[in-house]
């Protein structure tokens, strides 16, 4: 028996769901909201039939949050409103299907059906596949559709085409790929097209018998032929030339081709995996790329998110860069500061995944023998972006605003962190006495928070600056939460970080 979530604003839509899925044996959850849909959707389901138009939000812009929930789930999107281009975001962002209304029983029986029996059936989730330990697996829900492909594509012998920016981690996934396959004993050879040399591409790939050309001293093995039962991985193949696409393309076909200068041909049982990180489907239609080759590509097309789409890795990136590197050349391991983590989460990260690893090894250089890196010790562009950037926010307010204008600091909710603190406060504290006398005898930080750390008088001992500041963070994430309502993007929106950010504070705090 599955667990069936129906979100839709319409009666009569939940009540026919309802009777189907109950007269197919599963137990169905009904909501009439975003808000409502996912506050049933954490207890675990199975399937989302999911409306797009609803009272408090588009289905489709919340698609990969009822994706996320425990369980999860297949969508199924469900509009009365379809075109093209919704249906073709709902599939590329991962919705099992785009159903329009009117419906009728048996197409909610039909898809019901179809979505389950893969659910029984599809190969091993992405927590049982092997990838290279310098690489971390992020769970935002690019990076979980791409992980969901990988495992799939690693049960079968499909051609694979990997697409990302420059940086992400292409050759990361074929090698994971490979290492997941039933090729893993065998050769992995990888193919970088863009520095082929025009003249010599063909020989490079296909091999060539002695006296072909001028040079060829002696007979050579093409590429192709050492990926005999093994896999051949085409890196940057957007840039194979358009004189050879034709000549691999029936070499990938047949798997049989001629080597230069020779007359008979030779056999290669070699498993195929592309990446690029070029617009090939645009080049298909412009003609500098053989769309007939793309098509031989596409077996399975595996999109790899930027860094800016999974920032819940860069923490553990940066750590594992500093690590490996510190390592590798006799300097002593060094912590990641939390104001240089800071740093790296806003960071937009261009070059993505390299950019970070060639950044935290500048900083490790830079560091020395000491051992804790600081934003200092990052990239002069890193450390411009980031004083722009806090430039361009302002002045953050705090205890010198409090001081200077003698008022409270403005909170965006009432009562979770700073609201519960009465104005007349800031001047006097919690029974009335003065600032200084606060300072005497009292504690700044319970006028602030009752859940802080007390910071007493100087003769007092006084807590570790780093541990009050960790408990200061946690008690401000644990109110944000509350407020929220426990929705992590209002979380996220409310804090004035971003939601990869947001979620590595939850996870830092046990959340």
């Amino acid at each position: 028996m599955a667990r069936i979530l129906v979100v839709d604003d319409e009666a009569l839509m939940r009540t026919m769901a309802e009777v189907v899925c109950t007269r197919m044996g599963h137990e169905v959850l009904l909501a009439e909201s975003v808000s409502q849909g996912l506050e049933l959707g954490r207890q675990g389901v199975d399937v989302v039939l999911l409306d797009v138009w609803l009272p408090d939000g588009n289905g489709l812009e919340w698609q990969g949050d009822f994706a996320h929930l425990p369980g999860m789930p297949d969508v199924v999107i469900i509009t009365g409103h379809g075109d093209g281009d919704a249906a073709e975001a709902a599939l590329r962002s991962g919705a099992w299907e785009f159903l329009t209304k009117p419906l009728k029983v048996r197409d909610i029986e039909q898809c019901l059906r179809h979505v389950l029996t893969f659910r029984e059936n599809r190969v091993p989730g992405p927590e049982s596949l092997l990838v290279d330990s310098g690489h971390v697996l992020g769970s935002g829900m690019g990076m979980s559709r791409a992980l969901k492909l990988l495992a799939q594509a690693a049960q079968s012998e499909v051609n694979v085409l990997l697409l990302g920016e420059t940086g992400v981690g292409k050759e990361v996934f074929a090698k994971a790929l490979y290492r997941n396959s039933a090729r893993a004993a065998r050769p992995f050879v990888t193919v970088d097209c863009a520095s082929l040399p025009d003249n010599l591409v063909e020989s490079h790939l296909f091999g060539h018998s002695r006296g072909a050309f001028t040079g060829a001293d002696r007979a050579r093995e093409g590429l192709l032929l050492s990926a005999n039962k093994g896999t051949l991985f085409l890196d940057e193949v957007g840039d194979l030339p358009q004189a050879i696409q034709g000549a691999f393309l029936r070499a990938l076909e047949l798997r049989r081709f001629r080597p230069v200068g020779d007359v008979r041909e030779v056999s290669s049982d070699f498993r195929l995996v592309a990446a690029t990180n070029r617009d090939i489907e645009s080049m298909a239609r412009e003609g500098t790329f053989r769309a007939d080759l793309l098509y031989r590509l596409q077996g399975m097309t595996i999109v790899i998110p930027p860094l800016r789409e999974r920032r819940d890795e860069v923490p553990a990136l940066a750590r594992q860069a500093a690590s490996r590197f510190c390592l590798h050349n006799d300097l002593p391991p060094k912590a990641v500061s939390d104001a240089m983590l800071d740093v790296l989460m806003e960071y937009s990260w261009p070059g993505n995944v390299r950019e970070l690893i060639h950044s935290v090894e500048r900083a490790c250089l830079a560091a020395g023998q000491g051992d804790e890196l600081l934003p200092a010790h990052l990239p002069t562009r890193m450390r411009v972006d980031e004083a722009r950037r806090r430039m361009g926010r302002g002045p953050d307010s705090g205890t010198a605003d409090i001081a200077g204008s003698g008022q409270a600091p403005a909170c965006s909710f009432s009562g979770a962190f700073c609201g519960a603190v009465p104005s007349a406060s800031v001047g006097q504290g919690m029974g009335g006495e003065s600032a200084s006398g606060r300072h005497a005898g009292g504690s700044v930080a319970s006028v602030l928070h009752p859940g802080l750390p007390p910071v007493g008088a100087a003769g007092d001992d006084l807590p570790d600056l780093r541990q009050w500041k960790a408990r200061a963070e946690e008690v401000y994430v644990r109110s944000i939460w509350g407020a929220s309502n426990g929705d992590a993007r209002t979380a996220a929106g409310m804090a004035g970080v971003s939601r990869g950010h947001w979620y590595e504070l939850m996870k830092k705090h046990g959340l």
